[in-house]
């Protein structure tokens, strides 16, 4: 039969509404029914149909209706978090063992009121007992266990463990009082064999023993005139000697195996910690400590006998190894380990004197130190280097290595310090008239450069002319000035300018630094790092360590500050930081020189009112060419003018807040509010009452009232708060 083939299912038209019930055939299998057999043999049929008997609906949970226990709760909203615990036991067999035939083991039993489950988990049974605790049954839902069947004294089976309930915690009870199913009264364990021939036995003292001896304590206490103590007799000696002895430690220097160690013994408790002396470049781990602080036995045997083994022979106390034991020349056991004593430090030797103890130095053994001392000490071959020579052909190569060492120190110091020169051809021809180039010389590894400057319509193209490499000629940068010739590859170069990041370090002598002047920049740094942290105005920290508010800190106002950040700088040290930051060398740190040298911050305000910002970016006016003498001029005012303003800030610290009232009120008694040149210098001759010269008070008004391109800058009248940006009020 085929599909094609036409049957009373695929002939009819398959369309909604049209179901053709009668060729559907009835079920006929019937439904299932549930037999059940109870202890009498009686057999019951249960209809599924029909909900379940009361007994099962009251199985159901926790044994209890929901219902019933919110009613005797009323605070209780659902059963979610609500646990009943129950303390019990189970035993367990023990076979081929001398001391016990059966074993405690002690749980914790948990029943859930919200579904009816139970979890048991043993609790933590005795130290080195070889028992495992942890989970045994995980939550899950057991037949035949409900509130009804946790009772104290009764007995239930889970996963084939009988377990027996001795005890209920105070919410459990309190639980089944309300349900008006009272528990039992407590019941005790059974005695373990293990665990009671494990315990220690009691001394026996009871409270009248007690009693009598603290009435004897203090007969003797009030006949000797002293206070009574509550500590015992070993608690006291420990005490006197925590009080007497504290940070008192003894070090002795001892060998073992070659290998160098520091014995360190603590009076105060007898503790001995063993550090080793770690060999340079020996390959084993920097770690320094050997054995830790801890009392050590004179018997080593003692040592393998803890205080929770259970065959501890019951025998003399333990004799300890004391500072009576260390003597030089001699062999001391510790940790089954034979050390030798051969020196100890001063403080060693002298309190082991004053006790009748010698501790003459001896000669110390051969040590891995000394074979690693005598192994680097050893004159290494030194590394011929070949001078650099120009080669022509293959017959001329060589396969050696050449290159000259680079001097790590030194390339990590310079990394980022290059010298720049601007330069012309020496002698251009016609074509090359107009280049120009850029002379890099870079200081971390003597090597130089060439660049191209880019020139518009001078038909050459920017970019690298002279590769960077080592030029023979030139190996010192103090070579390299404006105005001389460098020849590169047969190409003469006119050196003409060089950049103001160059010219700073020149002035600093930045070709010239030795070890010395990293050392004076590393101290100043570390001290800028300091007041930094601990003061957030400069002239606060200037108040705090200068002894003179008008000439500034002197060379023991700087020990003082280096002392209390916790530095100590040498006198030589203190000679060149005194030369790096005091610019006069008049033997005072300024106000200026703390504030620009020390802490690398501007000290002078740069601030320009907003119509002079943008008259210096306009175009300059058309007229006649001033003279040299008059610009040399005109900068030599400008250098006294900041010099004269230094002074006036220097001496006007400490009076900043005189300094801003007198200028205020000067601005408020002129008649528009401004302060003039005439203003100003009454306020500093009469308000303020400095001391200043004819000659600093005009450099004074130059630096405030001159202005590039203003023709009448003595007639100007400037606005306070130009003057207090420019004071920094």
């Amino acid at each position: 039969m085929t599909s094609r083939d036409k049957t009373v299912y695929n002939a009819l038209p398959k369309l909604p509404g049209y179901n053709f019930p009668e060729l559907n055939e009835p079920a006929t299998h019937g439904k299932r029914n549930l037999l059940t057999v109870d202890k009498d043999g009686l057999r019951t049929v249960k209809d599924p149909s029909s909900g379940a008997d009361d007994r099962s609906r009251r199985v159901e949970g926790c044994g209890i209706p929901v219902r019933v226990i919110l009613q005797r709760f009323a605070n209780w909203k659902t059963l979610d978090d609500k646990v009943l615990r129950f303390f019990g036991y189970y035993m367990e067999d023990v076979v081929d063992s001398m001391i016990e035939t059966s074993r405690v083991r002690k749980v914790k039993i948990n029943f859930f009121l919200a579904d009816g489950t139970i979890s048991i988990t043993e609790t933590p049974t005795a130290v080195n007992s070889g028992l495992q605790k942890g989970t045994i049954v995980s939550r899950c839902k057991e037949d035949g266990i409900d509130v009804f069947t946790l009772v104290v004294g009764n007995t239930f089976t889970c996963r084939s463990l009988t377990y027996e309930i001795v005890d209920c915690d105070a919410a459990t009870r309190e639980f089944y009082e309300v349900m008006d199913m009272p528990q039992p009264e407590p019941m005790n364990y059974p005695i373990d064999e293990f665990e009671a021939s494990s315990q220690k036995p009691s001394r026996g003292i009871d409270e009248d023993h007690m009693a009598m001896r603290r009435t004897v304590e203090l007969q003797a206490a009030k006949a000797a005139g002293t206070h009574p103590s509550l500590l015992s007799a070993e608690e006291r000696v420990k005490a006197r000697n925590f009080f007497e002895h504290d940070m008192e430690v003894l070090r002795f220097y001892a060998v073992w195996d070659r290998r160098q160690f520091r014995i360190l013994y603590y009076i105060a408790d007898g503790g001995i910690s063993i550090m080793f002396d770690n060999a340079e470049n020996d390959g084993r781990d920097n770690n320094p400590i050997f054995a830790k602080k801890k009392r050590v036995p004179r018997n080593s045997s003692d040592m393998l006998l803890s205080s929770e083994t259970l065959n501890r022979n019951q025998g003399p106390p333990v004799e300890y190894v004391t500072e009576a034991d260390f003597r030089t020349g001699e062999t001391t056991e510790l940790y089954c380990r034979p050390f030798f004593i051969y020196d100890c430090d001063p403080y060693t030797r002298n309190y082991m004197s004053q006790r009748g103890i010698d501790m003459t130095p001896v000669p110390k053994p051969v040590t891995e130190q000394d074979l690693i001392t005598v192994a680097r000490n050893r004159p290494r071959p030194k590394k011929e280097v070949k001078p650099l020579t120009k080669t022509i052909g293959a017959s001329r190569m060589t396969f050696e290595d050449a290159v000259d060492e680079k001097d790590t120190l030194k390339f990590t110091r310079f990394a980022q310090d290059v010298f720049r020169f601007g330069a012309v051809l020496k002698k251009p021809t016609e074509s090359d008239e107009g280049r120009k180039f850029l002379v890099s010389y870079y200081l971390a590894d003597d090597t130089m450069t060439v660049y191209e400057i880019l020139v518009n319509n001078s038909g050459h193209r920017s970019g690298i002319i002279f590769a960077r490499r080592r030029v023979p000629e030139i190996s010192d940068p103090r070579q390299l000035k404006v105005g001389d010739t460098v020849k590169l590859e047969g190409v003469e170069y006119l050196l003409t300018d060089t950049d103001s990041r160059t010219q700073k370090y020149m002035a600093s002598g930045m070709p010239d630094m030795d070890e010395t002047h990293f050392q004076t920049q590393e101290l100043i740094s570390k001290i800028q790092q300091k007041i930094l942290q601990n003061y957030s105005r400069t002239t606060d920290a200037f108040r705090q360590y200068a002894s003179s508010p008008t000439q500034g800190l002197n060379r023991e106002d700087i020990i003082f500050m280096y002392t209390q950040n916790g530095m100590r700088i040498t006198e030589e040290q203190l000679e060149n930081v005194m030369k790096k930051v005091d610019t006069d060398h008049d033997g005072w740190v300024s106000l200026a020189d703390f504030t620009e040298n020390f802490l690398s911050q501007q000290f002078m305000s740069d601030f320009k009112p907003k119509n002079e910002a943008n008259a210096m970016t306009t175009t300059v006016k058309g007229g006649p060419i001033q003279s040299t003498q008059a610009i040399q001029s005109k900068e030599e005012a400008a250098r006294k003018a900041d010099e004269a303003f230094k002074n006036f800030l220097t001496i006007t610290e400490a009076r900043r807040t005189l300094l801003s009232r007198a200028f205020k009120g000067t601005a408020a008694e002129t008649y528009d509010g401004n302060i003039g040149m005439q203003d100003f210098t009454e306020c500093v001759r009469k308000r303020l009452n400095l001391s200043m010269t004819d000659d600093e008070l005009e450099s004074l008004l130059y630096k405030f009232y001159y202005s590039a391109g203003v023709t009448n800058w003595r007639a100007r009248r400037l606005p306070l708060n130009a003057i207090t940006a420019l004071l920094k009020l």
